[in-house]
């Protein structure tokens, strides 16, 4: 039997919706999007009874195995949100980028999505108990957030740049590349974000190219294009210049 993403995510719904201590299966990115291709992984998400977290990852497992061989399984450790546990696995046989990305989160996780968020789209594939929810955004939220750190990069983007000139300075290749990207190109791009998807800021180069007009990413790409002391200290006269744009 052929396993397609389809077949997988089939055979997980399947396993799942019976099973008493599952609420809610869904699925987030490219499938939700519907811009799923050959190099899509699957981002499923579970939402299980707390203390029970490890027992849905195993009836994942066995569901995966009945249609091919798990050969590899990987639970990420420290996940951000305590009450998230992430888990990849690969089939036998199945392209390498068929990466099957499972987020099984406790029951009593408090969480919404936005409504209007670009990001915030997804594929329900069943919700037992009205785990999935819309929120309005709060008014007023977005706006101040994105005024703060306007306000906060405006004062400190140059003020850090005195850490990527020291390194600059010593011929210290290594470090100013380090302190560029960090001090420089970082704050820059989440700057651009704010001119052009707000909602999105903190994603840096995360989807950068489906975000921003082509202009804009043709314009970013050789500020990260280094390969000496000379090409920082050029390029950072060019993100100076950018910055003072924005």
């Amino acid at each position: 039997m052929s396993i397609t993403r389809s077949t997988i995510v089939e055979t997980l719904h399947a396993a799942l919706e019976p099973n008493d201590s599952v609420f809610a299966l869904w699925l987030e990115g490219a499938d939700a999007a519907e811009r799923a291709d050959e190099y899509s992984d699957i981002d499923v998400w579970v939402d299980t009874a707390d203390g029970k977290e490890d027992e849905t990852l195993k009836a994942i497992e066995e569901a995966l195995s009945n249609i091919g061989q798990v050969d590899f399984k990987h639970l990420r450790k420290g996940h951000p949100h305590p009450k998230i546990r992430q888990m990849f696995f690969h089939l036998a046989g199945t392209p390498e980028y068929l990466i099957i990305d499972v987020s099984v989160q406790s029951h009593s996780r408090v969480f919404w999505y936005t409504k209007g968020h670009p990001d915030h789209v997804i594929t329900l594939l069943f919700d037992k108990s009205g785990v999935i929810e819309y929120r309005e955004p709060v008014d007023g939220e977005l706006k101040q957030k994105i005024h703060e750190r306007k306000t906060e990069i405006k004062k400190t983007f140059y003020f850090y740049q005195t850490w990527v000139k020291k390194a600059l300075n010593r011929g210290d290749f290594l470090e100013g590349t380090y302190y560029y990207n960090q001090m420089v190109l970082e704050p820059l791009v989440e700057l651009i974000r704010i001119r052009y998807k707000p909602q999105k800021r903190e994603f840096y180069l995360k989807h950068a190219t489906r975000d921003l007009p082509a202009s804009v990413t043709k314009r970013l790409e050789p500020l990260f294009k280094v390969h000496s002391v000379r090409d920082i200290e050029n390029n950072l006269l060019l993100a100076n210049q950018w910055f003072d744009e924005l």
